[in-house]
């Protein structure tokens, strides 16, 4: 079987080290979700540092698909591609599609206060 795409990401473009800070992180609960958008396959996280305390949003667009995955943190890690706030919040997500939260749900959106102008009506 073969790992998901998040996972691979991780282990692909983390090191060891920032790999298990991020690990604790998300252990630790540190990561929050504060907004998701299913229909752009957005996601914000505010994750908690497990050093300073500090806390930090991470942006992951286009979780669901592997080509065009993009993430953006707010801390100053400047090392490598992806710091251990991108790494919890990637363990966050599959932890939420691993137990059905982002995949089993359908979108359904209120549509009563959309109008239509129609120029002609044929029945």
């Amino acid at each position: 079987m073969a790992l998901p795409h998040l996972l691979k990401y991780i282990y692909t473009y983390g090191n060891d080290d920032v790999i298990k800070r991020g690990k604790k992180i998300h252990a630790l609960g540190q990561v929050e979700l504060v907004d998701l958008n299913k229909l752009t396959n957005n996601i914000v996280f505010r994750v908690k540092d497990d050093t300073s305390g500090s806390y930090y949003k991470v942006y992951i667009n286009k979780y669901k698909d592997p080509k065009q995955l993009s993430m953006t943190c707010n801390c100053t890690y400047a090392l490598g591609t992806t710091c251990k706030h991108k790494i919890a919040a990637l363990l966050q997500i599959q932890e939420m599609t691993d137990m059905g939260h982002l995949d089993n749900e359908k979108v359904k959106y209120d549509q009563k206060h959309t109008v239509i102008k129609m120029r002609v009506f044929d029945v």
